[in-house]
């Protein structure tokens, strides 16, 4: 696993040693980056159930100002803090900030600090039904800037709501087994 573009192009990643991880395909990964396009720079990115980190890294090397990443099993931590220091990259909050620690727990986190974020990237693990209950926590902690994206990578067999909480789906990308699904503010 590699960096695809940008500042850190080509750095090798370390994957998850024994693990049940699930990672990002690079298509997947490449085609996510060029919908999201200029909106990367100087962006302020969230990465959960970040994994490796990969897609948080991504994010930084393509100009993101600032990156969070979000893992409550600890082995996953560890390799995201290893990821971050083969690209020389510093954990500084706001800047660069690891949590591990659940999900909900990260995003009070966040809303007690008045932290907001212009792109938020979740990719539960597939088939438990994650990903609604996601959303809804995003949507009542208030942690997406007004005009910020929220994509939801999840498996085909999973249904993504039209609306949750204050979202709605603007679009999906499907790619073999592996859906994006693209939510906004409603208006």
């Amino acid at each position: 696993m590699r960096v695809i573009a940008g500042k850190y192009k080509g750095i090798r990643l370390a994957s998850v040693k024994g693990s049940d991880i699930r990672y990002t395909a690079d298509a997947v990964k490449e085609s996510l980056f060029s919908i999201l396009r200029d909106g990367i720079l100087n962006s302020r990115f969230l990465d959960l159930y970040a994994g490796s980190g990969s897609i948080g890294i991504e994010a930084l090397s393509r100009g993101a100002e600032s990156a969070a990443f979000v893992e409550i099993k600890p082995v996953c931590a560890k390799t995201i803090s290893l990821n971050l220091a083969r690209c020389n990259l510093v954990q500084k909050p706001p800047e660069i900030v690891l949590l591990n620690m659940a999900i909900s727990r990260a995003l009070e986190y966040f809303h007690r600090h008045d932290m907001q974020f212009d792109i938020i990237f979740l990719d539960p693990p597939y088939r438990v039904n994650l990903l609604k209950e996601s959303l809804q926590l995003i949507s009542d902690y208030d942690i997406l800037s007004p005009d910020g994206d929220l994509i939801g990578e999840h498996d085909i067999k999973e249904k993504a709501s039209e609306k949750i909480g204050n979202f709605l789906m603007t679009r999906q990308k499907i790619y073999g087994n592996t859906i994006l699904s693209f939510y906004r503010f409603t208006q």
